[in-house]
């Protein structure tokens, strides 16, 4: 097995929770070069897994002249301007969500990474969630389905901190933060127009925490989406009607931050068969997501309960195996550039029914 050098943008949370570990661990890839902001941050990362600090870089453009780096994983707060220079620079990418915060800028990621015959994968973790796949066959064997409902309301992350050991760097000017706030504010605004400026905080919630469950949709009922209405409350609280189809969906998300929480389903109700999927906190690692299957048993009209866990397997690692395989036999990434296209396409809509 051949061992792809990738070279990693951003050493924070997500890096070094799931990304750097299954990196590590894997016989697929090896962490060759390093890049962030903060080189305090950078060479105590650095140091942890082996990587020399000649290839430990505060400049991105520097690392991708590396001839020997042949894959880079993007996990920055901005991500358009490092996905087109890694697609000039020839490096296959794995960036994560948002991919891009317009969608002139997610067309212009895929099109720079078509010109230059790269692989461009976004890092849509639950779509390889093991629960997902089989509630997805699932979902292809139903008939008369009369209603979906997405329910996301994520909490505070503080306790981050008490489950793992995550290092720190004090050596950048909050200034530089709060600069790149403010550009990636303005950007957002330039993807859904400054007349729903009120809703910029609703689209950021899209772009990050509810996109994975967008994606979610699309991947069980298609493309073709038609959105009925949305309501924006409390800021960024958004209730939205999708239509995929003949199906019609309830979708539902929000950020809670007084509280630890994470309340995340995703249920499919029909004539026959009522499903369930209930995903943990995402930086449990190896908990099953819990699929629940309500039907009749057998021919009876008996009603059934099942409750299942389909894998202890992580679906950040799935997400890191199908980018090697990708790479190397030259196919389409399930959760590619151009799907994740179609989600900004929704964010839009979504954002453009809203309700003044």
């Amino acid at each position: 097995m051949r061992k792809i050098k990738i070279g990693v943008l951003g050493c924070g949370q997500i890096a070094q929770i799931m990304h750097l570990p299954y990196l590590s661990a894997s016989d697929e890839f090896s962490i060759y070069a390093l890049c962030d902001v903060s080189v305090e941050l950078m060479r105590a990362v650095g140091f942890e897994y082996g990587v020399p600090e000649e290839r430990q870089y505060a400049d991105f453009n520097q690392m991708l002249s590396n001839s020997d780096i042949e894959a880079v994983l993007i996990c920055s707060k901005e991500h358009f301007t490092p996905v087109i220079a890694a697609a000039k620079a020839h490096k296959h990418i794995f960036v994560e969500k948002p991919f891009g915060f317009s969608l002139a800028q997610a067309e212009e990621m895929v099109r720079t990474a078509d010109e230059n015959h790269v692989k461009l994968m976004v890092g849509y973790m639950k779509v390889y969630d093991s629960g997902f796949e089989f509630v997805k066959r699932k979902i292809q064997e139903m008939n008369n389905i009369s209603l979906v409902r997405v329910h996301d309301f994520g909490g505070s992350f503080a306790y981050t901190r008490d489950v793992f050991d995550i290092k720190k760097g004090n050596d950048v000017d909050p200034a530089f933060f709060d600069k790149g706030k403010a550009e990636n504010n303005q950007m957002m605004l330039d993807g859904i127009g400054e007349e729903n400026k009120e809703f910029l905080p609703a689209y950021s919630l899209l772009l990050g925490v509810s996109s994975h469950d967008l994606v979610l949709l699309r991947h069980a009922f298609g493309n073709d989406a038609e959105v009925l209405f949305t309501s924006v409350h409390n800021g960024s609280f958004v209730s939205s009607v999708i239509r995929f189809g003949d199906v019609e969906c309830i979708f539902e998300s929000g950020l809670v931050m007084k509280r630890a929480i994470w309340d995340e389903n995703f249920s499919v109700y029909s004539d026959d068969v009522n499903l369930r999927i209930d995903f943990p906190w995402p930086y449990l690692k190896n908990a099953p997501s819990v699929v629940h299957v309500s039907e009749n048993y057998g021919e009876s009209s008996m009603p059934c309960e099942t409750k299942i866990s389909t894998s202890f397997s992580e679906a950040y690692r799935n997400e890191i195996h199908h980018f090697y395989d990708c790479i190397i036999n030259d196919k389409e990434p399930i959760t590619s550039g151009r799907d994740a296209v179609n989600d900004l396409k929704l964010m839009r809509d979504i954002i453009a029914a809203a309700r003044r």
